[in-house]
């Protein structure tokens, strides 16, 4: 099983380790299997003002299914109803799952073949942890999320322009040395100044330079009490590239590239 923590440290959940998260709509978690899709599994969470949110959230699923049922899963009780419908085809059945606690509610769905089984859904249910956002006392390293991917492919992206426009020179496809010599020629001119932003931009590429050049290194997302973060897990060490970008500049009071980049592996 793999560990999910929701941004702002809301819940977590544990996962097959053969879902993998995809892209939702905001707020919304999706999670299935490309290889052999069973169905597919989202989560959202709600927060309000009123202490009785969650309590409200269930009586009114309640309420709205004639069919909808108090069930017990794992440590939660959850207001539960399901729907079936046709898609082409194709019959379906969304099962449809209501919990929470104090100020925070808790959706979850399963979408899958019409008889087939929930149980997947379930297991993931059974490990839902509630957290508290105002007080994130997480410290875990998992599986890397969207959210941080979004980050790191945007930091590439932006340097590979900034690369095109100012040098007139390809990004996407040259080798390691030579990329890294276009990001200290951009820094060396000026036209990329090393401010905080810029210092995480440039770490994040190192990093995506380090996974296509390395077997076995890996993105993941750190979740250190208020900060989340994307960092690249080495063997058995989880480098934080940015820090160590940051702390580089710092002491050496200049940014030399190839030197943080040969250090992470170290």
């Amino acid at each position: 099983m793999k560990k999910y923590i929701s941004p702002g440290s809301w819940f977590s959940i544990e996962y097959p380790d053969a879902w993998h998260e995809f892209e939702d709509e905001a707020g919304s978690f999706l999670f299935y299997n490309p290889a052999s899709w069973t169905g597919n599994f989202r989560i959202s969470a709600a927060m309000d003002k009123s202490p009785d949110f969650a309590r409200n959230a269930l009586r009114d699923e309640l309420a709205q299914y004639a069919d909808a049922q108090l069930v017990t899963i794992g440590r939660h009780e959850f207001a539960y109803s399901h729907e079936t419908f046709q898609e082409g085809d194709e019959w379906y059945t969304s099962h449809f799952w209501v919990t929470g606690k104090g100020q925070m509610a808790i959706y979850a769905t399963f979408t899958c073949v019409k008889g087939a089984s929930a149980d997947e859904a379930k297991q993931v249910l059974a490990s839902l942890c509630l957290m508290n956002p105002a007080k994130p006392q997480c410290h875990e390293v998992i599986p890397v999320r969207l959210m941080e991917v979004a980050v790191i492919n945007h930091a590439y992206e932006l340097t590979q322009k900034e690369v095109k426009q100012a040098l007139k020179k390809d990004f996407s496809s040259v080798d390691t040395a030579t990329g890294i010599a276009h990001m200290q020629r951009l820094v060396d001119e000026g036209k990329i100044k090393l401010n905080p932003s810029n210092i995480e931009r440039l770490a994040l590429v190192l990093g995506c330079f380090l996974t296509d050049e390395m077997d076995g290194v890996e993105w993941v997302s750190v979740v250190d009490g208020g900060r989340e973060y994307p960092a690249l897990r080495i063997g058995e060490r989880v480098v934080n590239p940015t820090g160590q970008l940051a702390s580089h500049v710092a002491t050496q009071g200049k940014c030399d590239l190839r030197e943080v980049y040969e250090g992470m592996v170290k």
